[in-house]
């Protein structure tokens, strides 16, 4: 987003572009905008003349919620408290409270200090990810910040690579951030507490959101995408690796490590398992099973059960054999065959309607875009229907944001040619990422729209597009594409 404030008509009261003033701020820059805010570099206004002794305020970063959302009463509060327990955390990983407050019907917050960039432009920059020792400790500094704000009953609840603020600038020539320039407090900071609410029957999220978004985060630092099936750190990870984020991710909140410390440390440790040349590792951990039994007597010898014999019973003359009998056996297992074939018919019964065989093969294709059924919801709880057009089949899903993306069988460069054909601008810019082709629409397109092609054999045959009403196709990249299922 642009403005020239010394051309056309002066800025709307309240309306967050550069040149404008905003509770108290004149906006230099805008930074990122989301579905609730919009961030910018900004500058405290001076009350009277400028004077001619020290520099005036310095600069910081201010997040402006929508009206709507600031109109929220349970939302207002939440922001409110948030912010004032950030502003008691002493941590030098979370970004000072300058100010916050309600002007003008829309909340506020300022921090500081103002970035060198952040993570987000960080990805931008390397869309294939970073190196895993930058990677990690930015989300150690991370994850240090949020424990901290834990221990004042603080969580972040909606954790994004925007928040994260990085501070240090490269001390080389190359432009490019490395593990040592982040090593100082206070390189990476943490912003936008209090801008994701509990639910209305909470009073405030749970703590292992913060987990699983630090697993997310990480993530994406290290492939450009969420995805952890399109790993691009060495082509071999360590399965240590897969078991720490299966367990920070994990469905239930309280099977998940109970601080991000402790999940930083488990993801450290799995990363650097990993070969440099692609290979995964060979040592043996553990040469064998630990023993459920350790003999008092011995304790290199194993427990042994002889069969028939009793340490207090050796010199009682043999008895007979029992003879077990089959009937209570038999009985279990007719009954376990009963309910097993009820459970099967009753589940023929009640099982979601599948999609149409023409495109059942596209939703298996993108198991984690698309659902199972058309009954059930996509990504993002999309809402997702079977569409045929033009002789061409495809699911299409729109979320509550108005996202549609539209995943088409296209096996011909004909196919291909025809869905793209509605697409004002196309080809539009070309996206450079390792799975395909893919091309967004320039920011000059107010509707905007991503096409996304792929060369692995299973998705091949397969065109995905995404448009977005009102946005642009450089804001479908950064708040949908750059981090959707699309491998």
């Amino acid at each position: 987003m642009s403005f020239d404030a010394s051309h056309g008509d002066s800025p709307a009261r309240g309306s967050v572009v550069p040149g404008s003033v905003v509770a108290g701020h004149r906006i230099e820059r805008v930074l990122h905008e989301s579905a609730v805010s919009t961030t910018c570099r900004a500058v405290p206004v001076q009350s009277g003349p400028p004077s001619s002794g020290p520099p005036g305020p310095e600069p910081v970063v201010l997040t402006v919620v929508d009206p709507a959302r600031s109109a929220d009463p349970h939302f207002r509060d939440w922001f409110a408290r948030s912010n004032e327990l950030a502003s008691g955390a002493r941590h030098p990983a979370i970004a000072r409270i300058a100010g916050h407050g309600l002007t003008d019907g829309r909340l506020w917050v300022a921090t500081a200090p103002i970035p060198a960039t952040d993570a987000a432009e960080l990805i931008r920059r390397h869309p294939d990810g970073i190196d895993i020792d930058l990677a990690v400790r930015i989300i150690g500094a991370v994850g240090d910040a949020l424990d901290a704000a834990h221990r004042r009953g603080l969580v972040h609840g909606g954790l994004t690579t925007a928040d994260i603020l990085i501070s240090a600038r490269p001390d080389s020539a190359s432009s490019e951030i490395t593990a040592s320039d982040i090593a100082g407090p206070g390189a990476v900071t943490l912003r936008g507490f209090g801008l994701t609410p509990p639910a209305h029957d909470e009073d405030t999220p749970h703590p292992e959101t913060d987990v699983a978004a630090v697993g997310r985060i990480l993530v994406e630092l290290l492939t450009g995408t969420t995805s952890v099936a399109r790993h691009r750190i060495t082509g071999a990870v360590s399965p240590a690796f897969h078991s720490a984020l299966a367990r920070a991710l994990d469905p239930q909140p309280d099977h998940r490590y109970r601080t991000c410390a402790e999940f930083v440390r488990a993801a450290d440790l799995a990363l650097h398992l990993t070969h440099t040349d692609g290979e995964p590792p060979t040592e043996v951990i553990i040469s064998s099973p630990p023993r459920a039994f350790q003999p008092a007597w011995n304790p290199d010898r194993p427990t042994e059960l002889v069969a028939g014999h009793h340490p207090t019973r050796q010199n009682r003359p043999d008895t007979p054999p029992r003879r077990p009998t089959l009937t209570p056996l038999v009985v279990a297992l007719v009954v376990v065959a009963i309910c097993v074939g009820t459970v099967i018919v009753l589940g023929a019964r009640n099982a979601p309607p599948p999609w149409p065989p023409a495109v059942a093969p596209i939703a298996d294709a993108f198991p984690r875009l698309l659902p199972d059924s058309p009954d059930q919801q996509g990504w993002r709880d999309a809402a997702c229907e079977a569409v045929f057009r033009d002789g061409l089949d495809a699911i299409t899903c729109s979320d509550a944001e108005q996202v549609t993306y539209v995943v088409w069988h296209t096996a011909t460069p004909i196919a291909r040619d025809t869905v793209t054909a509605p697409l004002e601008g196309f080809p539009g810019d070309e996206i450079q990422w390792r799975d395909g082709p893919a091309s967004s629409s320039r920011d000059s397109l107010a509707d905007g729209w991503v096409v996304t092609n792929f060369v692995a054999p299973a998705r091949e045959p397969y065109t995905v597009i995404t448009t977005w009403p009102g946005h642009s196709g450089r804001q479908i990249l950064d708040a949908w594409w750059r981090t959707a299922p699309l491998g």
